[in-house]
């Protein structure tokens, strides 16, 4: 399982190679690798530990674990937005705040009702209806 991040990685640096300058990559490349890092540094693969970590990849580990325990897991039931809140920022012996950069965590509890909205918005049965619409489209699979 944990291998899901170098292999994530490398399949974007895979297509990076044919679009060497484009932004988005660049940063999926460094999210795909490094969302399992912990600021204390004891996260996977590289065992980074504070600014090391990019900044992208600091932001989505609080969102990819926001969804982890909001998410069926075969392992476990779907826990709700306060549990989850509190898990993220209180800690629970498995998940602790130090696994997150203080600033995002920070920015994780000024938003955290968004969280729940969004994430209600978006799980009920069927999703919604249509995708969003998105702005500035650009030709080509990938823009710059």
């Amino acid at each position: 399982m944990k291998s899901h991040t170098i292999v994530g990685a490398q399949t974007l640096e895979s297509v990076l190679v044919n679009y060497p300058a484009n932004a988005f990559l660049n940063m999926g490349v460094e999210i795909a690798r490094s969302h399992h890092e912990h600021w204390d540094g004891s996260g996977y693969p590289d065992g980074l530990a504070g600014d090391l970590i990019p900044l992208a990849a600091r932001i989505v580990t609080v969102g990819d674990q926001y969804d982890a325990l909001r998410s069926t897991r075969p392992y476990k039931a779907p826990f709700p937005h306060d549990r989850v809140v509190r898990i993220l920022t209180e800690g629970d012996g498995r998940t602790l705040p130090e696994h997150f950069d203080p600033r995002v965590l920070d920015a994780f509890r000024a938003a955290e009702g968004d969280f729940a909205r969004i994430w209600d918005e978006f799980a009920t049965e069927g999703g919604p209806t249509e995708p969003p619409a998105h702005q500035g489209h650009r030709e080509g699979p990938f823009p710059g």
